[in-house]
C-alpha cells in the first residue's frame, strides 16, 4: 500500500538524495528533495489589497436564494451563506465570514464552527430536495490559494456525482479504511481533538499537509472539526505562512468517512512564485521540501500547547 525508495544524483561531485514515495489508494507519488526554495516564506505588506472595497462587506448586494430555500440567505452572527454566482455544480454556495479581513492567528474554533454550521445547513436543505449524494466544504484562504476575493469565505459544493478524488476513494474504500487504521497507529499520527484523529499522510497533496478523519456525522463532529482546523491554522501561522487550502469531504450515503485535508500555499507577496509546477499539473506528482514525519512531530508538540 505504501512504498518509498531513494534515488541518488551527483551534481558537481556532491550527492543529492531524492526520496520518492508512492501510495496505492490515489495511485500517486511525491518527491522529497530538501530545501530548494519552493515554499515562499517571505512576508510583505499587502494593506492595499486589504483596503480595497469588497462585495462581501455588503451582504445586500450578493446573490440570493430562491423561494425553495425559505430565505434569500442563511446567516448567523459570524457568517452568511448565499449562492455562488459562478457555481461549480448545480448546488454551489459561498459562506463568508462577517469580518472583511481575519489574520490566520485570529481564527478560533467558534468562528470556524459558525461558518461550518451554515455550510451543513445548506447541505441538508439541498439533500431534502433530492439527488444530493456528495458534499464538500472548501476553503481558499488568500490569493495564492486560489481566492479571488481577500474577504475570508468557504465554498460548499453539493452534487449527485462525486469528484475525481471521491470516486477514487470509493473504488479503494477497503484499502482506505486499512490506511486510516495504519496512520492512527503509525509514526505520522499527531493526536485527537475530540473525535477527530489527525495525522500527516505518507504521500501529501501539498506543503505541510495535515489530514483529519472523524468517527461520526458532520453534525456530531462539527465542534471537534472546527477545533482541529483552528489548531491547524494556528500552527500554519506559527510556521510563518499566511495562505492555505482546506477541503472537508462528505458522503451523504456513508460511502466514505468524514475527513478533511489542509495544506499551506505560498505567502501573499507582490511577486510570488507559484508552488504548482509541471510535475504537479502534468505528471500528478507533488514536490516537497520536508518529510511528513517532521510535520507530524511539530504539530504533535503544537497540539499540546
Amino acid at each position: 500500500m505504501l512504498h518509498k525508495w531513494l534515488e541518488n544524483a551527483v551534481v558537481e561531485g556532491k550527492d543529492k538524495i531524492i526520496e520518492v514515495r508512492k501510495e496505492d489508494i490515489w495511485e500517486r507519488r511525491c518527491r522529497i528533495i530538501g530545501r530548494v526554495g519552493l515554499e515562499l516564506t517571505l512576508k510583505e505588506n499587502f494593506d492595499d489589497v486589504i483596503n480595497k472595497p469588497c462585495i462581501f462587506c455588503q451582504p445586500e448586494r450578493v446573490a440570493k436564494f430562491g423561494k425553495e430555500f425559505g430565505a434569500g440567505m442563511m446567516e448567523n452572527d459570524a457568517a452568511f451563506l448565499f449562492p455562488n454566482i459562478n457555481p461549480y455544480a448545480r448546488y454551489s454556495g459561498v459562506c463568508a465570514f462577517r469580518k472583511h479581513y481575519i489574520k490566520m492567528e485570529d481564527f478560533d474554533s467558534t468562528l470556524i464552527e459558525k461558518n461550518l454550521e451554515l455550510g451543513v445547513e445548506y447541505i441538508r436543505k439541498v439533500e431534502k430536495m433530492g439527488n444530493a449524494k456528495y458534499a464538500s466544504i472548501n476553503w481558499n484562504y488568500m490569493m495564492p490559494a486560489g481566492a479571488s476575493i481577500l474577504h475570508p469565505h468557504t465554498q460548499i459544493i453539493v452534487d449527485e456525482h462525486p469528484t475525481t478524488y471521491m470516486e477514487k476513494l470509493m473504488e479503494k474504500r477497503e484499502m482506505f479504511s486499512k490506511y486510516i487504521e495504519m496512520e492512527r497507529n503509525g509514526e505520522r499520527y499527531i493526536g485527537r481533538v475530540g473525535k477527530i484523529s489527525l495525522f500527516t499522510p505518507f504521500v501529501p497533496f501539498g506543503f505541510n499537509e495535515i489530514f483529519g478523519v472523524g468517527e461520526e456525522s458532520i453534525e456530531k463532529s462539527i465542534g471537534d472539526a472546527a477545533g482541529a482546523i483552528a489548531r491547524i491554522i494556528s500552527y500554519y501561522a506559527h510556521l510563518g505562512r499566511n495562505s492555505f487550502n482546506m477541503a472537508i469531504y462528505m458522503s451523504l450515503e456513508d460511502e466514505f468517512p468524514l475527513h478533511f485535508r489542509c495544506i499551506t500555499r505560498q505567502n501573499m507577496v507582490k511577486y510570488y512564485r507559484n508552488d504548482i509546477t509541471f510535475l504537479e499539473r502534468l505528471h500528478n506528482e507533488v514536490i516537497l521540501e520536508r518529510k511528513p514525519e517532521e510535520i507530524a512531530e511539530e504539530m504533535r508538540e503544537y497540539l499540546k500547547v
